[in-house]
């Protein structure tokens, strides 16, 4: 776990749109899956996946494992921004569909769904390079504050 000098493990609780972009995107995973932050407040974020560094399926398409690991991570930035300090949330779940091919840029439209003492149901809608809805992926994460490691 990260510590209070590293700035990945610090959400920007009560601060601007902006540093919470600038927080979201300098986590390792959003770097590595190369995923910008448009836009992020309560309970709700938008990311773009402009380009795919993983090989694109034969049709032009992202990989659903990628688009799945990309929504994931939404899933834990969209949770952070209604939770406190003490809570880290970690994905118990999820479920998706996939409607239509996933032809980047793709977006990912997150939001908190519910929110409540130990877990938070969440979507994301994933829309394709048209601004159709290529997939939906729906989600619980464990709040409890049990997945936050020791200090």
């Amino acid at each position: 776990m990260a510590d209070e000098t590293d700035p990945q493990g610090v959400a920007p609780y009560g601060a601007s749109e902006d540093k919470w972009i600038e927080w979201t995107e300098q986590l390792g995973v959003s770097r590595a899956i190369g995923l910008r932050c448009a836009a992020i407040g309560h309970g709700r974020a938008t990311l773009v996946l402009d380009d795919c560094s993983w090989p694109l399926n034969a049709n032009g398409a992202v990989h659903g494992g990628m688009v799945i690991a990309a929504a994931d991570h939404c899933f834990g930035i969209v949770a952070t921004t209604v939770l406190d300090e003490d809570h880290i949330p970690a994905t118990a779940s999820l479920t998706s569909d996939f409607l239509r091919p996933a032809l980047p840029p793709l977006t990912f439209e997150a939001s908190v769904d519910r929110v409540g003492r130990t877990m938070a149901f969440l979507t994301v809608t994933v829309l394709n390079r048209t601004g159709k809805v290529s997939t939906k992926v729906n989600g619980t994460m464990v709040i409890d504050g049990s997945s936050r490691f020791a200090r």
